[in-house]
């Protein structure tokens, strides 16, 4: 069972190590957060699909018939 704690006291650390001593717990280093992704969706994306030119003009018809829908029924 994994559990993430707040430490709120800088004694309480020490009490977590000394657990971890006797081999109640183990106490890991938090994961870093990944970093964010540069430049945008489109330039990230762009070919993503690898769609042959008959597929990505399929696919360009089917957007713009949907967004054609949905811009109706609103």
């Amino acid at each position: 069972m994994t559990l993430t704690v707040d430490l709120i006291d800088s004694g309480a650390l020490s009490l977590l190590r000394d657990m971890e001593r006797l081999n109640l717990i183990r106490v890991t280093s938090p994961e870093k957060p990944a970093a964010a992704p540069k430049g945008s969706l489109s330039e990230r994306f762009a070919g993503a699909l690898h769609l042959s030119a008959e597929k990505y003009a399929s696919f360009q018809t089917a957007l713009q018939e949907g967004r054609a829908k949905w811009e109706r029924d609103t």
